[in-house]
């Protein structure tokens, strides 16, 4: 039996609270057998105290072949086991989307380089210890095939699935959880302190292994959020294999590797010969095993892998295709080139955007391809964030002046940039949850929306920001204020947006500039605190406290308050000091870490909402478009609506490695 964990239970915070579950040791069977509706927040339940599936066995194909064609003259010659040595003895049954698929082919997509490593774990690497189902209603089993709760969501026990293997074939157990513990989470030259989800309140937790197949994580208070955040983490390493780059297992080897490698460190070393994408050699769990890394600059491959835990319902191993080749675009004009020509197999990262909708629908036929929907569960495709800790004292001044930002928000006209730029598609409307979210907020969407650059004006003007000879005003010492706005060339069209939002603030008198910058440099700028003005898309608006980059400063994607963040994190060492409304977030999120009770999480967390309300961090665009990504027409099993979820690694949560290719 397995334990699960829904939308409902969730939303309301309470799955955690539950305890006496019986540990599972057997797979759930997901069912992905339509596509996921949108669905309105329920209301508030209790977790259920007994799972609610027995467990399916592993089902015996009444005809045709149980593993890919290219695995079977390999186990005839002896290079590798027979397919129930490779299989654990309790595998996770995937129900394909459609039907039954055939083995074979090439699925064929695109990255933007090495920066672009999320579509990787989107597409081929995303197993984690947990995940979320297709339509984002439950936490499922995955990695572990089940779990129990004890002593009121202080211990959390997982079932391992028996017989599972890494990639390499050496067995997957609970040695592998405990060494990450001990020898990466607890190292001091690794980690200056260990991983937050591990400390819920600051107290630090522990994890022990029961036997080969089961492992407990323990902590001192409850983890309120434990089970969900499984759902997004791997807190395990190939042991067998990750202790031979490790200095106290191999000191003079890896001392002697870090010297002629020319690493930083030992720990530098260390985590280039575990980072899977650029090693091909790091034993993984995945549907697919890399075989040429990001390294290469042009090309990244994958294979299927022999040992790969999971069977379709007729006892078929799985994946059903063959190889995934993501070729290095020079930018998103050569991808959505490339889709157009019918290069692309399947995706809709980058490429999808409301203004290419109108070339994709007329190349339709000479592409081979069609449409599935997507639906977004982050708060808006574009939100402006000013850098409330500033390097600048002065700049920090003006931003940290809650009013003018609230005249820059009331300058915007967002209806235009829906109109000029969505086709029309799209709602006014600052990030905050969306109305499927039990936590929507209809003041925190609404307030600040309408177009009035007078008033924008009037508030500058009582603010004390006067202006100059040429129009533009000048910060509270008298200097030019200025604004740079860095964006990337990806997601969305930011430039545009920003040079429309130029406009509009140079109306009220306020000067900025729009700089497009390579992903790397503004992810390196930011986690500098180097930045004046950055957008990004929204994150997580419908469960909302998995991910409240935009509501509070809670991590370094919180663009207006990174250096908030990472002194939050960091207790005291790093950033700089938040001020005291930030401060009184953090501690109300310290205190649903430790709370197991549903109703005084959600409490504490509208509580948070009610203080972003109030302080308006950042400044949001529009509600998100209507979404479709792009699926060949032999490409099958692909559902006809996927959310888009960061959390859940979409399109991750749709099993990919159900997905096949007809002939």
């Amino acid at each position: 039996m397995d334990r699960k964990l829904n939308r409902r239970d969730f939303l309301r915070l309470s799955a955690l609270a539950s305890a006496g579950v019986a540990v599972a040791a057997c797979a759930k069977t997901a069912e992905p057998t339509q596509a996921p509706e949108a669905t309105q927040a329920p209301t508030a339940t209790q977790a259920p105290s007994q799972p609610k599936e027995q467990a399916t066995p592993i089902p015996v194909a009444e005809e045709g072949p149980k593993e890919a064609p290219m695995w079977v003259s390999q186990v005839e010659g002896g290079a590798l086991p027979a397919l129930e040595e490779r299989l654990p003895t309790d595998p996770m049954v995937l129900t394909p989307w459609d039907q039954i698929g055939t083995y074979g082919g090439t699925w064929h997509t695109a990255l933007l380089g090495r920066a672009d490593s999320p579509w990787i774990s989107r597409t081929h690497a995303s197993d984690r210890l947990l995940r979320w189902s297709p339509d984002l209603t439950e936490v499922i089993p995955n990695v572990a095939g089940g779990w129990e709760v004890q002593d009121g969501g202080k211990e959390f026990v997982f079932a391992l699935r028996k017989g599972a293997k890494w990639s390499d074939g050496e067995p997957f157990t609970a040695d592998d959880f405990v060494f990450w513990w001990e020898n990466d989470q607890l190292n001091s030259e690794m980690n200056t302190r260990v991983t937050s989800w591990m400390r819920p309140g600051g107290e630090v937790g522990s994890v022990e292994k029961v036997d080969d197949a089961t492992v407990s994580f323990k902590f001192p208070v409850p983890n309120g959020l434990f089970v969900a955040l499984m759902a997004q983490s791997t807190p395990y390493v190939p042991a067998h294999y990750a202790e031979q780059f490790h200095i106290d297992f191999n000191k003079d080897a890896v001392e002697k590797a870090t010297t002629e490698g020319q690493f930083q460190d030992w720990v530098a070393y260390y985590r280039a010969k575990t980072d899977f994408i650029d090693n091909p050699e790091m034993p993984v769990l995945f549907g697919w095993v890399v075989t040429t890394p990001i390294g290469s600059g042009v090309l990244y491959e994958v294979q299927r892998n022999p040992y790969c835990f999971k069977v379709d319902s007729e006892g078929n191993q799985l994946p059903y295709i063959d190889n995934i080749l993501y070729p290095v675009a020079e930018s998103v004009d050569v991808e959505v080139l490339k889709a157009l020509n019918g290069e692309i197999d399947m995706q809709d990262r980058h490429i999808a955007t409301p203004a290419n909708k109108s070339v994709f629908v007329d190349n339709m036929e000479k592409g081979d391809y069609g449409f599935f929907t997507v639906k977004y569960a982050w708060e808006s495709p574009c939100v402006i964030a000013l850098n409330l800790s500033h390097k600048d004292p002065e700049q920090k001044k003006v931003y940290l002046e809650k009013d003018f930002r609230v005249a820059l928000s009331h300058a915007i006209n967002r209806q235009e940039i829906i109109d000029t730029l969505y086709v029309g598609d799209g709602k006014p409307a600052q990030p905050s949850p969306i109305e499927e979210s039990l936590f929507y907020n209809e003041q925190m969407a609404n307030q600040y929306l309408e177009y009035d650059p007078d008033t924008a004006n009037q508030i500058l003007d009582d603010l004390g920001l006067e202006k100059g000879a040429n129009g533009m005003r000048n910060r509270f010492d008298g200097q030019p204020l200025f604004i740079n706005i860095e964006v990337i060339a990806a997601f969305e069209p930011w430039a545009e947006i920003m040079e429309m939002v130029k406009s509009y603030w140079a109306a009220i008198g306020v000067d900025s500039g729009v700089k497009v910058i390579d992903r790397s440099l503004f992810y390196e700028r930011k986690a500098a605190y180097d930045h004046d003005c950055m957008v990004w898309t929204g994150a997580d608006g419908i469960a909302c406290i998995i991910d409240p980059r935009w509501y509070m400063p809670y991590s370094a994607e919180s663009i207006f308050g990174v250096a908030w963040a990472d002194w939050w994190r960091s207790e005291g060492d790093l950033g700089e000091e938040p001020p005291e409304a930030a401060k009184q977030q953090q501690e109300l999120f310290n205190q649903i870490e430790a709370e197991a009770d549903p109703e005084k999480q959600a409490a504490l967390f509208n509580q948070i909402l009610d203080i972003g309300t109030e302080q308006f961090w950042c400044i949001g665009t529009t509600r998100y478009y209507k979404g479709y990504g792009i699926v060949k027409n032999n490409f099958k099993n692909v559902p006809a609506e996927v959310w888009q979820w960061h959390i859940s690694n979409s399109p991750a949560q749709t099993y990919p490695e159900q997905y096949y290719i007809e002939a």
